[in-house]
């Protein structure tokens, strides 16, 4: 039996797990942690070497190693120190997006990296680093992602899988290559980039001083791996076109998986390449929906009611929420809208509102992000009929058949306990195999149809939900 070790950093927490070829967990260390808009990615990893050997107490023999990660970015020396906290996605470089948009537009640089211009990409805290630190730029080696980063510290090489260097705003995705274009656009240089690699390709093995750290007996490989959203897409059974997978974790994910893509003219949805090749991801990462929901449970209600009981009271709502619209965005609006400057705000309160009408608002918010999502993507040409959910949220029968209604799509809950972790797993078999072949079936959990009696009344509040996002996002314009 192989056994793999997987390193997953998300928003809530830093996991290490020892996963079998079965794809079975056999241990977990974890760190509860909250990510934060920047935070030490030194800290990150020694907090990982202490896990690392919790596990190697009882396990010696390792067959690879995968890391997974949140989106964010880390700048490094030769050596492979950080030379900047970690940039997670929630950071923005303002300033140095708004001096690049007054010369160039989404239309110029979508077409070439698959996403609009957004203070969140990589590229901006390159440049500010060029213009405000030119000492530390002189001295930097690489720009990685965190995964990436984690990824250095073990083999020694710096490198990034082709799905993340999307995210830098500085790939080209048809030629999948770094874009020349792109980087004389931004001002920055090539040399601060690294080399590119596959998610399923061996990056290296685990140094020596770690190994002997360690107590394992013999090398082990090091997978190139990929940004979490995509891991866990893979690790839902998100292998073939014409499909969907729904992520509803702190942070949501919508990917549909198609084998073509055309350029949306509104440059909401963001292109990737998928692990699989000759498929793409078109989508992106939503909002903090899972996350609003937390922050209504704990700071707001300060934990009167848990999950269970708030999903029975939103239960008894009808669609609507009796006028209330939630724009749940704490940390700006991403995929497909795009306005980083846009923050929480509810509409329509009224005296009969009470906290199941928020709860449930978060739900069908979430709802019609997606619709608008599948809108653009069928206008794109991209068709499907069902959509794959896992994460937090998919436990949540009303939150899945809300989206059902509001999409008319059918939705399952998948049996995927830990999809990032599945998906790094997998990654790891696919590179130890050297082929694709027998990637494991995701086993269904349970089915939602759409009603057809909700789905029209959804899509007159779809429209009006639409209608007044248009007017609130005006007030962040300020």
């Amino acid at each position: 039996m192989e056994k793999y070790l997987i390193v997953d950093i998300g928003t809530s927490s830093l996991r290490v797990a020892l996963v079998n070829d079965s794809l079975e967990i056999l241990q977990v260390e974890t760190n509860k942690r909250v990510a934060d808009v920047c935070f030490d990615a030194e800290e990150e990893w020694n907090s990982i070497r202490m896990m690392i050997r919790k596990i190697s107490q009882t396990e010696k023999e390792i067959s690879g190693i995968a890391v997974s990660s949140l989106l964010g970015w880390v700048i490094v020396d030769e050596k492979g120190k950080a030379l900047t906290p970690c940039y997670s996605y929630m950071h923005q470089e303002n300033d140095y997006c708004q001096a690049f948009c007054v010369k160039y537009t989404d239309a110029e640089i979508y077409p070439v990296c698959g996403r609009r211009i957004n203070p969140e990409w990589a590229a901006f805290k390159l440049k500010k680093m060029k213009e405000e630190r030119p000492d530390l730029y002189k001295e930097a080696r690489y720009l990685l992602s965190m995964k990436d980063f984690i990824n250095m510290k073990l083999t020694g090489i710096g490198a990034v899988d082709h799905t993340s260097a999307g995210y830098t705003m500085l790939y080209d995705l048809k030629g999948a290559e770094w874009s020349d274009d792109l980087i004389a656009k931004a001002g920055v240089d090539r040399e601060k980039l690294p080399p590119l690699k596959r998610p399923w390709e061996i990056l290296g093995e685990v140094k020596n001083d770690y190994l002997l750290e360690f107590g394992f007996s013999d090398s082990i490989p090091v997978v190139t791996g990929s940004v979490d959203g995509s891991t866990a897409i893979l690790g839902a059974g998100g292998t073939g076109k014409n499909m969907a997978v729904n992520v509803m974790g702190t942070t949501e994910v919508f990917f549909m998986v198609t084998d073509h893509w055309k350029t949306d003219r509104t440059a909401g949805l963001i292109v990737n390449p998928h692990v699989i090749p000759g498929l793409w991801l078109v989508g992106g990462p939503m909002g903090m929906y899972g996350g609003t929901v937390d922050w209504l449970l704990e700071s707001l209600m300060e934990r009167s009611a848990d999950l269970g009981e708030m999903n029975e009271r939103a239960a008894r709502l009808e669609p609507g929420c009796e006028g209330l619209c939630v724009y749940p965005n704490l940390a700006g609006e991403r995929t497909p809208f795009w306005n980083p400057g846009f923050r929480g705000t509810i509409v329509g309160a009224q005296h009969a509102h009470r906290p199941e009408h928020i709860f449930r608002g978060i739900m069908e918010a979430s709802g019609y992000s997606v619709e608008r999502i599948i809108e653009l993507g069928r206008a794109a040409g991209i068709a499907f009929d069902e959509v794959i959910a896992i994460g937090g949220g998919a436990k949540s029968p009303l939150w899945l058949q809300i989206k059902s209604d509001i999409t008319g799509k059918k939705y399952y809950s998948a049996e995927v306990p830990e999809a990032t972790m599945m998906g790094s797993a997998m990654l790891l078999a696919i590179a130890l195999a050297g082929n694709m072949a027998g990637l494991p079936a995701v086993q269904i959990k349970r089915e939602f149809l759409p009603d057809s009696g909700r789905h029209m009344t959804y899509k007159q509040y779809y429209e009006t939900y639409m209608e007044r996002h248009e007017i609130v996002k005006k007030l962040y314009e300020i």
